[in-house]
């Protein structure tokens, strides 16, 4: 049973003195909290560094540094696939259409005009998939970790490099694709043709066009496995494009004698 007090000074200062209690315990439940943030243990570097890994990685080098005037300077170009497989243009990872977007500095920092383009050949062709005609780009199948090595035998085939000292650096557009496509074996594809009129003619018995229709996916399958060790070009249908990753390399320094 409580007591109700007398004394009418303690009846003044009771609420002051509850206010203060609570404050008092609010205060030891802020220190608690930010002595459990502080207590928290960070996410490991490792995990930090691959969250932010690009896509890609490019890396440009030269054999040497110093070339004469008139001497050939290749450009050799590291492309490192992240932790992803992708499904790439063939033309930006596999032929020297990767150094399309070069950019050459001065000592100054002008940028040097080129005197012949690198050019970047991407035909559209149609492939024949499940009875349809698709229009696709030549394909890469990237896959995760793998390293692309490519060299572009002479940068004075494209550049007009005086003596004096140049940066150079890389940028390339990578689209991404969704999916892909096989082409047929052109024999499996006339063999599907032949197959898809026999099955669409009305004037065939039931039961020999049964038996043609055996034959014909038996002929396709023997061929099949006679080439399925066969090395294969995919094709990345244009509809499938996903979108696309900027990459940029390092920068390297040339410098040109007289």
């Amino acid at each position: 049973m409580f007591c109700k007090p007398d004394n009418p000074i303690i009846l003044k200062f009771m609420p002051l003195c509850l206010f203060l209690l609570v404050l008092t315990f609010a205060g030891c439940l802020g220190n608690l909290q930010t002595m459990q943030t502080a207590t928290d243990t960070p996410a490991p570097a490792s995990e930090t560094e691959e969250a932010s890994r690009p896509l890609a990685e490019l890396q440009l080098s030269t054999p040497k540094t110093n070339y004469a005037a008139q001497e050939e300077i290749p450009l050799q170009l590291n492309i490192q696939n992240g932790k992803f497989d992708l499904l790439v243009p063939f033309f930006s990872v596999a032929t020297k259409g990767a150094f399309t977007r070069i950019t050459v500095k001065g000592a100054n920092g002008q940028i040097v005009e080129p005197k012949r383009a690198i050019t970047q050949e991407h035909p559209q062709t149609y492939v024949t998939h499940d009875g349809k005609s698709v229009r696709c780009i030549h394909g890469f199948d990237f896959k995760a970790d793998m390293k692309q090595e490519l060299t572009l035998k002479d940068i004075q085939r494209y550049y007009r490099l005086q003596s004096g000292i140049y940066t150079i650096t890389l940028a390339i557009d990578l689209e991404v694709y969704r999916e892909f496509i096989i082409e047929d074996h052109p024999d499996i594809l006339e063999l599907k043709r032949d197959l898809a009129r026999l099955q669409s003619d009305p004037n065939l018995q039931a039961a020999a066009k049964a038996d043609a229709v055996n034959y014909y996916q038996e002929q396709i399958k023997l061929i099949g496995e006679r080439h399925k060790d066969v090395v294969e070009d995919i094709y990345l249908p244009v509809k499938s494009r996903r979108g696309q990753a900027s990459l940029v390399s390092n920068e390297i320094t040339l410098t040109i004698g007289e």
